[in-house]
């Protein structure tokens, strides 16, 4: 299925860039569910994404137990998350190893792609409790190893809030949009999703947060939450903190799943045994909202060449994650 992209276009004045235009292609894949028979849901909607598979299908299946005023078990929500932290520690490593060296100008460790295939094909082996905490033990030994890129960061100017950190029940209020999948907002305003809004506490994350620096705020942010992450192998039962969902009105099913790239919502509506109407609302919507968190940061950074301006705003676009690529277009702001 085609993914369709962000159209990013920056004006960029000669010495800084002073705005940004968002455009997005991807298209509106919930829409594909209406009228789906409720069977087939769980079946459908892994296939409809090429990233965050277990998330989506994990967000679907909580949603579509709500509807039907049931819960998923404690053991059920524990495997779910252990499959949906798989995915995000596979995900945190590949921007890790492969691409923040590169889009840094840093060298590789000796095989990137090597330490990334191994520890993917550990984390789909794990077949129970014991094997998840020695598994979990050496791999947070094994992120000491591994420190953070290094590059200026420009103080962001500007900046949207991060989104809070709240459950699916209090989440029933808030999507009360039509288009709220598309342009989402929190209390009527852009909001940020993702490893800094998930780790902000963490007191190195806050001293960065709190000079400006962003986006090395989320590299370290990322690194927390691989820590945690580990720890959350040694501890199964922390993993299943990562969704939960709720029947929110007669016929309406609503689940929430943390991601690697932040906050997935899935709301399902019935009639019968068929889906009425399906609301998917994916991180990437919240990071590259028209007025979010990569326009607000991305308008007041210097930029004396083209070149800096395309690296400035790559490694910011890098540091919010989007779920598909990006398009680059520079115009001369005479």
């Amino acid at each position: 299925m085609n993914t369709g992209s962000l159209e990013l276009t920056l004006a960029w004045d000669g010495t800084q860039i002073v705005a940004a235009e968002i455009n997005s292609t991807r298209p509106p894949v919930a829409r594909a569910l209406r009228g789906l028979p409720l069977a087939r849901v769980v079946e459908v909607v892994p296939r409809l994404f090429s990233l965050c598979r277990h998330a989506q299908g994990a967000a679907a299946r909580l949603a579509l137990l709500a509807v039907r005023g049931e819960q998923a078990g404690i053991d059920a929500r524990i495997d779910l998350g252990l499959n949906i932290a798989s995915e995000a520690i596979a995900e945190h490593l590949y921007h890790l190893l492969i691409s923040w060296p590169q889009i840094c100008g840093e060298r590789f460790r000796s095989n990137p792609w090597k330490d990334l295939s191994s520890w993917r094909k550990r984390l789909q082996g794990i077949g129970d409790q014991a094997t998840a905490a020695a598994l979990g033990a050496e791999f947070s030994n094994w992120l000491e190893e591994i420190p953070p890129p290094q590059f200026d960061d420009a103080a962001a100017v500007n900046a949207v809030s991060l989104l809070s950190q709240i459950g699916v029940a209090e989440w029933a209020s808030h999507i009360d949009r039509a288009d709220f999948s598309e342009l989402p907002t929190f209390a009527g305003q852009p909001a940020e999703t993702g490893v800094l809004a998930r780790h902000a506490g963490d007191p190195e994350v806050a001293a960065l947060l709190a000079s400006g620096r962003r986006v090395r705020a989320r590299l370290l942010a990322r690194q927390a939450e691989l820590r945690w992450l580990a720890q959350g192998l040694v501890d199964l039962p922390r993993l299943a903190t990562l969704l939960d969902a709720a029947a929110v009105a007669e016929g309406c099913g609503l689940a929430r799943v943390e991601t690697a790239r932040g906050t997935l919502l899935h709301r399902i509506e019935v009639d019968g045994d068929r889906v009425h109407r399906y609301l998917i609302v994916a991180p990437t919507e919240w990071n590259f909202h028209p007025q979010g968190a990569f326009v607000r940061e991305i308008v007041g950074c210097p930029a004396p060449t083209r070149g800096d301006a395309l690296l400035t705003a790559g490694r910011l676009a890098l540091s919010l994650d989007p779920c598909v690529p990006c398009v680059w277009k520079v115009d001369d702001d005479a």
